[in-house]
């Protein structure tokens, strides 16, 4: 038997003559993990739709009800990591550059761009979801930045969210990889709509009916009009958002520059709140070199343009695949399954200067960087 494509296409016909693309994450059973064949795919199928002017707008969407898309895929960059000889790193670089490039060339994109968001939205499956200009949490969203648990960093345009993200819920997503919903993502921003499920049918019949026509800003204001109808009006039960009971605590752990002081403060907890503790627990049994690396993305992302994110996130890529902790987290946490990684440091504190300033420095001149014409 045939293995299914790992991406799906089709067009849908609308009333108006125009059509509807729809991209669709096929790979349920990896939670619509992407790797680079993937990656590639998405390039060149949303380049097509954009120049393709019977397209009126796009919908990006997971297979399954378990994710949209949970990251990439991080066992095959194990692999690439973990490699003797020359071909060393080969995947890992490769992965990085075309994803990072993918998804700056996706935040261009002028037509609608729906995002559906279903079940976890992580990492680099975030990334692509930031994407969309029309982004929508249902009920089952798990929305998250997760890297410190694997000894990665929160990228794919991470920095950009975080640091523009209201205090203190920016670095708290990047320290803790905590879990959002969908209420609680539509207050941060990261999404503009919250509905139930049971509203992707009736979302198809409204973008069969709109009016669309070549006036892109027309479109996408008929299409906000028409996604607001739909979220006033879902049936579904959706997640109470914890941030405001929680923002007055969390500000106050989160206070000032000093990452050991935070640290500390947050150690010092003796409360019982579950979603607290949880994040808590993550960042303690994370990464302590992850932990310092968000801190620099918070300090430096809300003055850089998103070309700038990208090429940074890029360079802190290629020294994360270089570096041992990525590849230990993965090993603990996805290959081995013992949970228990091996970091090159025992805590927040235990990590010197100069390891974070290697971790966040290019390896490349100015004009020689892989984005340098982007």
């Amino acid at each position: 038997m045939a293995k299914a494509p790992a991406i799906l296409t089709e067009v849908l016909p609308t009333q108006s003559g125009r059509g509807i693309g729809v991209l669709t994450l096929n790979v349920p059973e990896a939670m619509n993990a992407v790797d680079l064949d993937m990656v590639n795919a998405i390039d060149e199928r949303m380049k097509t739709w954009r120049d393709d002017t019977n397209i009126a707008a796009v919908i990006l969407r997971g297979a399954g009800e378990k994710a949209f898309c949970a990251g990439g895929d991080i066992r095959k960059l194990y692999r690439s990591m973990t490699l003797k000889g020359r071909t060393q790193y080969r995947y890992a670089d490769d992965f990085f550059r075309a994803e990072y490039r993918k998804n700056y060339v996706l935040h261009q994109f002028t037509k609608p761009l729906i995002a559906w968001g279903q079940g976890f939205v992580m990492g680099g499956g975030l990334g692509l979801f930031v994407c969309a200009s029309h982004r929508i949490g249902t009920e089952s969203l798990r929305l998250a930045w997760p890297e410190v648990r694997i000894g990665l960093f929160p990228d794919v345009t991470a920095t950009w969210y975080l640091s523009h993200m209201r205090a203190p819920w920016g670095l708290w997503m990047g320290l803790t990889g905590s879990l959002m919903n969908a209420r609680e993502c539509k207050q941060l921003g990261l999404t503009h709509y919250a509905m139930g499920s049971e509203q992707w049918p009736v979302m198809l019949e409204l973008l069969d009916n709109l009016p669309w026509q070549d006036n892109i800003a027309c479109n996408h204001q008929e299409l906000r009009k028409g996604l607001q109808q739909l979220e006033q009006t879902t049936t579904s039960e959706l997640p109470v958002a914890r941030l405001e009971a929680n923002e007055e605590q969390v500000s106050k752990w989160l206070a000032g520059d000093d990452l050991v002081a935070i640290a500390k403060r947050m150690s010092a907890y003796n409360g019982n709140d579950e979603w607290l503790l949880q994040g808590i627990n993550n960042l303690f049994e994370g990464c302590p070199a992850t932990a310092h690396i968000v801190l620099e993305q918070i300090r430096r992302g809300a003055s850089m343009s998103l070309k700038e994110v990208v090429a940074w996130e890029l360079d802190i890529a290629w020294q994360s695949v270089r570096h041992p902790d990525f590849a230990e987290g993965v090993r603990a946490m996805v290959i081995d399954k013992d949970f228990k990684p091996q970091w090159q440091h025992n805590d927040i504190q235990s990590v010197p200067r100069s390891w974070v300033e290697e971790l966040v420095r290019s390896p490349w001149k100015v004009n020689e960087h892989p984005y340098v014409d982007i």
